[in-house]
């Protein structure tokens, strides 16, 4: 059935690029900018060094730092503190990739694996303060925006934790797989296995920039499902087209914590791609992200009241 619904939506796709030749090119072109731009220059350095510091096996460090927080905000053990961080500073899709290739080395379980996936993975603080807060909303304090992201992430993590009945593991590097790379060996490794990522991720932002930027062509006559589809099938068009619209600040800031908190189906994508071979579940992730966007709407709607002076 689902081979039968991708094939179908891919003719779907085809079709419309043939109709559509200007519209399908120019999302094309915003997304290669998007990811030239934008994605590689934040991602790829951070994805380098954060894989090398999983081969070289160096990431304890971090994870000695943190744990004691961590474990009592979010219960997980140590050796997840490390993907965890990783995630709440880079950006999508590098925390799923770097639980994924924690996972593969047996550092934690895969119900640990599958609960810290649902509350790490989020937008980067950079495209919240500086693309979110400031370009697009023209906030005073865009770090509020970064606030709500992380304590919808925490609070989203509190109910997956119960929902999945998690048990803390508190292991102190039992059953991992550990190898000893040489350093060139590890950055060689590092360097192709970001670069393979990379090219994933580029490829997913460009077909989404480009069913976006049908979709906005599309439908025209209402401008709640233009920007609302728009954020759902990419937050950086989506934002874009938020802050073009005539809707007061209030319900920009609400939709733009939605849009970020959830990350669009480009993200999901992007992370499914890193999830291949773990056998963790796209569809709870999914389900996880989909409650954060709610919680961070809730979130947003309480705190822009008594913030915003319109």
């Amino acid at each position: 059935m689902k081979r039968k619904l991708f094939i179908v939506a891919s003719v779907i796709f085809v079709l419309l690029f043939v109709l559509f030749p200007d519209i399908s090119s120019k999302g094309a072109e915003n997304g290669l900018l998007l990811w030239f731009n934008i994605i590689i220059p934040s991602l790829c350095p951070f994805m380098i060094i954060s894989t090398m510091l999983i081969k070289l096996d160096v990431t304890s460090f971090i994870s000695n730092m943190f744990y004691p927080v961590l474990h009592k905000v979010s219960g997980i053990s140590k050796n997840g503190c490390y993907p965890a961080i990783t995630g709440m500073l880079s950006g999508y899709p590098l925390g799923a990739k770097t639980v994924a290739d924690m996972y593969k080395t047996g550092a934690f379980s895969k119900s640990e694996a599958q609960y810290i996936i649902s509350f790490c993975n989020n937008a980067s603080p950079m495209f919240m303060l500086e693309y979110t807060g400031i370009k697009c909303l023209g906030l005073k304090q865009p770090a509020i925006m970064l606030v709500i992201i992380y304590m919808s992430a925490f609070i989203n993590a509190f109910f997956e934790r119960n929902r999945l009945e998690y048990v803390t593991n508190n292991n102190t590097g039992a059953g991992i797989i550990r190898r000893k790379y040489p350093l060139i060996e590890a950055l060689d490794e590092s360097i192709i296995s970001s670069a393979i990522t990379l090219v994933k991720v580029g490829g997913y932002i460009i077909l989404f920039s480009i069913l976006t930027e049908l979709f906005k062509n599309m439908v025209t006559s209402n401008e709640i499902i233009k920007i609302a589809g728009a954020g759902i099938l990419e937050i950086t068009t989506g934002c874009e087209v938020l802050a073009g619209t005539t809707l007061p600040l209030y319900i920009k800031c609400i939709l733009a914590s939605t849009f970020c908190a959830f990350g669009g189906m480009s993200s999901v994508a992007q992370t499914s791609s890193t999830l291949i071979g773990t056998g963790l579940s796209n569809r709870k992730y999914i389900f996880a992200k989909s409650r954060q966007a709610v919680i961070a709407a809730v979130l947003s709607a309480v705190i822009f009241k008594f913030i915003l002076h319109e």
